[in-house]
């Protein structure tokens, strides 16, 4: 006597397969680099170690920076001012010097000739110096003798209004995030390593400071000079996109912020209420408001004393 079919279950097996054969398909087609590992990284508790890369322009905030942080930081150890001459006594100097590349070095890797850099600097803003310092804050825990394991990079025009802590007792790195997102960014961090990507939509690791980790900084250099053949600094310069060297194309932030996120579970994220601020003179309104710290920066009170003098002609 035959077994009645039953065109239930049959579906059931079809449908089954071609799921299993969905998923499997879309396994194979996905790139290697998209699975990363997590790992477990061996975080120090040393206590931190600060640098600040200032030129010039910057001169008016960096003392403002350094009282800031030492009253307000937590677990504060030597606060360093990289620079190419000293410009303050409130924290120990490094000599840009010191580091295996220069800023000349950084035009000859991005310009083929003298003349193009010469067409570079006349078409538009000069850019340089501001690829130069993330270099600098990069290869800081490399260079600086006797420095940190833990790093806090802190821009020169940043002040922190409050007790600020930057890593747990067991050395797991605090993150602050911001909300920007600035597709180039991303464009550069994906040409240096392909599995790079922004974790999360809606968050940022730009807020003007992060906390670097020899680790992990060690971790992000040698998978990029394998993939590159190079030193790290000249990988990072070669993924640079020529078209957008007038204005904003790479970040060490989101680049060390999101290679955290993608390869490890150890880190906290948190929320600090912050604002970017034109002039000095409005620190202490921002201050009785709460603010955790301000970012008080040139490009932008240059921004609003131009509107002034076209308002001014008007």
């Amino acid at each position: 006597m035959k077994r009645a079919f039953n065109f239930k279950f049959f579906c059931y097996l079809l449908i089954s397969f071609l799921v299993f054969f969905i998923i499997i398909y879309s396994l194979s087609r996905c790139s290697k680099s998209e699975f990363v590992p997590k790992s477990s990284y061996s975080y120090s508790t040393e206590m931190i170690d600060v640098i600040i890369p200032c030129a010039s322009k910057d001169l008016d905030t960096l003392n403002l920076c350094i009282d800031s942080i030492r009253k307000n930081g937590e677990n504060i150890r030597n606060i360093y001012v990289i620079s190419d001459r000293k410009l303050t006594d409130k924290a120990r100097w490094i000599d840009e010097s010191i580091y295996p590349f220069s800023k000349q070095d950084v035009v000859n890797q991005l310009f083929e000739s003298k003349d193009a850099y010469i067409r570079y600097q006349n078409n538009g803003p000069n850019r340089i110096g501001w690829i130069y310092q993330q270099l600098l804050k990069l290869y800081a825990i490399d260079v600086v003798p006797g420095i940190s394991s833990n790093v806090l990079c802190l821009d020169s025009d940043t002040m922190f209004l409050k007790k600020t802590k930057f890593m747990d007792e067991k050395g797991v790195p605090i993150f602050d995030v911001g909300e920007e997102y600035h597709k180039p960014y991303f464009s550069h961090a994906k040409r240096l390593l392909p599995h790079l990507k922004r974790v999360h939509s809606d968050l940022s690791g730009i807020s003007h400071h992060m906390l670097f980790q020899r680790s992990i900084l060690t971790d992000i250099k040698d998978l990029v000079e394998k993939r590159h053949s190079l030193p790290f600094w000249k990988a990072f310069l070669a993924c640079i996109d020529a078209k957008e060297l007038h204005g904003s194309f790479a970040s060490e932030y989101e680049i060390y912020f999101n290679f955290t996120l993608i390869h490890t579970d150890g880190y906290h994220l948190r929320k600090l209420k912050w604002k970017n601020i034109p002039f000095i003179d409005e620190i202490e309104s921002f201050q009785s408001q709460d603010y955790d710290f301000v970012s008080c920066h040139s490009w932008l009170r240059d921004q609003v004393n131009n509107q002034k003098l076209i308002n001014k002609d008007i």
